[in-house]
């Protein structure tokens, strides 16, 4: 019985490339996936240019668990490290099962012009391994861009590999996604923030994502999001204490049913 439901896992892996491919962090996960006009540390994923709002080293570590009865889930790690108005960060995340997985590994760049835009470039290393199949590898840039109108409107674009890159073999009938992502960000107040995306996989039809960010005490936030296409609810948490960020957040959808996420970061 385990080996026919791994069997039929592979499948669903196989038809659905775009699950392992951005890691948006539970923060932006709460938000409905919003990450293309917010600052975070899982911007890396996210949106680059957005790690521009950093301003010390930070080092997050990140963990999901898909299809509660299965093993596949995901692990990441971002870093973040700020040197005046350059950035660099990397990022790390494997998904899958035993019998198969997924691997992404990046490092971006990013530079902030004045006090309003960042722009950042990020290179990708992708590799796909399934047993008695083989592996395959590819390669990927991303570009990304942020600009404040002012201290309540952010706009955002990102862009997943727009030179179409592919893996090099092709015996694995899986892509390298192309996505463009278009959103804005609005800080209603000091405790309040809105955001909302609107992403085009030249694959699949537009999605459109909404989510919130609620300052309930100086420690702890609240979230909340949804994507349209396909429709899918977010929620979740964030715990900032010292040094310390916890974040947790919970995705559901008819299909797959509950996805929690947990991710522990520490702030040099």
């Amino acid at each position: 019985m385990n080996k026919i439901f791994n069997l039929s896992l592979m499948l669903f892996l196989s038809i659905t490339p775009c699950l392992a491919q951005i890691n948006f962090g539970p923060r932006l996960s709460a938000m409905g996936n919003n990450g293309s006009a917010i600052q975070d540390i899982w911007s890396v994923e996210a949106n680059p240019s957005g790690i521009t709002g950093i301003t010390t080293p930070i080092i997050a570590l990140n963990y999901s668990k898909y299809l509660v009865d299965s093993e596949l889930s995901k692990q990441a790690i971002s870093f973040v490290l700020p040197v005046k108005n350059n950035f660099i960060g990397t990022s790390f995340q494997r998904y899958g099962i035993s019998e198969y997985n997924e691997i992404k590994a990046g490092i971006a760049l990013a530079k902030k012009f004045g006090d309003k835009l960042s722009i950042a470039l990020k290179g990708n290393y992708h590799q796909i391994k399934i047993s008695n199949y083989g592996a395959s590898t590819g390669f990927s840039v991303d570009v990304g861009a942020m600009y404040h109108l002012n201290k309540q409107l952010t706009l955002g674009v990102y862009i997943n590999n727009p030179s179409f890159q592919k893996y090099s073999s092709k015996a694995i009938e899986t892509v390298i996604p192309t996505i463009i992502h278009v959103g804005a960000s609005y800080k209603a107040s000091d405790k309040l923030l809105i955001a909302t995306t609107i992403s085009k996989d030249m694959n699949a039809v537009v999605d459109v994502s909404l989510g919130i960010d609620y300052k309930l005490l100086e420690i702890l936030s609240l979230r909340a999001g949804l994507t349209a296409k396909p429709f899918k609810q977010y929620g979740g948490f964030g715990i900032n204490y010292k040094k310390l960020l916890l974040d947790f957040a919970i995705e559901t959808n008819a299909y797959q049913g509950y996805t929690p996420q947990i991710s522990l970061a520490y702030v040099f």
